[in-house]
């Protein structure tokens, strides 16, 4: 298994769409030459199934990928999440299945200063 990626939400990502920290890319599916999406089906910290589209810009120099609003603010909204909150990425290689993801929603619990997936 790879190690775990994290991103601390902004407000971008809780309100219209997830920017993907462009080192992610190493790990995500791989978008197609003459694509600028592809769909990621991950679980979550709990078991849930959850379904992203992960695209990037078509032109410029930069990629910027992002998980598009659809699939993403279902999850935000779902699990309650706001700015300041933590996304965790592992992925896990499997021979027959291919590449796993988990996504993991995490908000800090400030009574013992320790993050929990939710």
């Amino acid at each position: 298994m790879a190690a775990p990626l994290e991103k601390f939400l902004t407000k971008t990502d809780v309100v219209s769409r997830f920017v993907v920290p462009s080192s992610w890319l190493r790990v995500l599916p791989r978008i197609e030459q003459g694509s600028h999406g592809v769909n990621i089906q991950v679980t979550d910290g709990v078991g849930f199934f959850w379904e992203f589209c992960c695209s990037i810009r078509r032109v410029g120099r930069y990629q910027k990928p992002v998980l598009q609003s659809e699939g993403w603010l279902k999850f935000v909204n779902f699990k309650g999440l706001k700015v300041g909150d933590k996304i965790v990425l592992d992925s896990e290689a499997n021979e027959f299945r291919g590449t796993q993801f988990r996504i993991r929603a995490q908000k800090l619990n400030k009574g013992c200063d320790q993050w929990l997936d939710v």
